[in-house]
């Protein structure tokens, strides 16, 4: 069956949120359990709250501000939550080498970017990494009120691409999440970096040239 979309995830795919030795060192610096600063993050009750809309990013971060730390709502306190929010995510920069991939493959093929991510993230991903016109199709968790690995949230990116399932590929650096997609029909690529991306769509039939 020829490809006729490619669906990214955005985080740990396009741009690296998780850094070890960055959060080894906020750990230690937070006093928390080794390992345990990523699933707060972005594997705890409040995130999947945030992840589909239910609440705020603010709420979100007040919601989590005790188990890292700031157990008050006093100024400091919030300061320290914006030192922390610089600390892990103020020098992301998306990788260059998938902006050109999706830039080329955006001739041949319908693009699509599947992200979970807060409500207050989707205009920032947009605006930020300069993403204007990458995609022909953008599904935001927050945005659409559903997340990965939602079985739904598959299909709604498939019925906004206009493409079926066994078309279309999806790549994600969370396995689950693959998996979750291939349960769908779609042609599941787990992520692991760029030189594998680039081999695995080719063993898909993708034209890179």
């Amino acid at each position: 069956m020829q490809i006729k979309a490619i669906v990214f995830d955005f985080g740990g795919v396009m741009a690296t949120f998780f850094r070890p030795e960055l959060f080894q060192t906020l750990e230690a610096e937070l006093g928390l359990q080794a390992g345990s600063l990523s699933e707060i993050l972005w594997r705890s009750p409040e995130w999947r709250l945030a992840e589909v809309g239910a609440i705020r990013e603010q709420e979100y971060w007040r919601r989590i501000a005790p188990r890292l730390g700031c157990h008050t709502q006093a100024e400091w306190a919030q300061a320290r939550i914006r030192e922390l929010q610089r600390a892990l995510f103020g020098d992301v920069e998306v990788d260059p080498n998938m902006v050109d991939l999706i830039r080329g493959l955006r001739s041949r093929y319908r693009t699509g970017l599947l992200s979970n991510t807060s409500a207050n993230q989707p205009q920032r991903l947009v605006q930020r990494y300069n993403l204007e016109g990458l995609f022909d199709v953008v599904v935001l968790s927050a945005a659409v009120g559903l997340a990965k690995p939602d079985p739904a949230i598959y299909r709604l990116t498939l019925q906004r691409l206009g493409t079926a399932p066994e078309t279309t590929i999806f790549v994600d650096d969370y396995e689950p999440n693959v998996a979750a997609a291939a349960k769908q029909g779609i042609q599941g690529v787990h992520f692991t970096g760029y030189e594998a991306l680039v081999s695995a769509l080719e063993r898909l039939g993708v034209n890179l040239l």
